[in-house]
């Protein structure tokens, strides 16, 4: 018998020589091509730039690129604008007025979720 499985799949012994198979006909070590043209590399004193990957809600996501879309910017670009504004603005001395309306207009962003979904008060 064969030693396929149900769904047509080679078992192992099978699978094991499929492979080898396979690689007695590729050549690994010259599978690199040249570049036809040769490659600019940035200059030496270029800044060197990092990808960071963020995990964003959807929602956020999307306001996020409308509003990228919207200035006609990149998201990327837009982000980075953010981050090094707020990187900028950490150094300084926050205005207590501004830092308390914050917190109030938080404060009432979340009694008005509570009595939305019809939570009292438990006293």
């Amino acid at each position: 018998m064969n030693s396929m499985d149900r769904e047509g799949l080679p078992g192992g012994d099978e699978y094991a020589e499929a492979v080898g198979d396979w690689l007695d006909g590729v050549d690994l070590a010259g599978s690199t091509t040249e570049p036809s043209e040769p490659v600019a590399l940035p200059p030496a004193d270029a800044p060197v730039s990092v990808v960071r990957p963020v995990r964003l809600p959807y929602e956020v996501h999307e306001m996020v690129k409308a509003l990228a879309q919207a200035r006609g910017v990149t998201m990327s670009d837009l982000i980075r604008e953010w981050v090094q504004a707020g990187l900028a603005a950490a150094g300084t001395v926050p205005d207590p007025v501004t830092e308390l309306r914050r917190g109030l207009d938080s404060a009432q962003r979340a009694l008005d979720q509570l009595a939305a979904r019809g939570v009292r008060d438990a006293a």
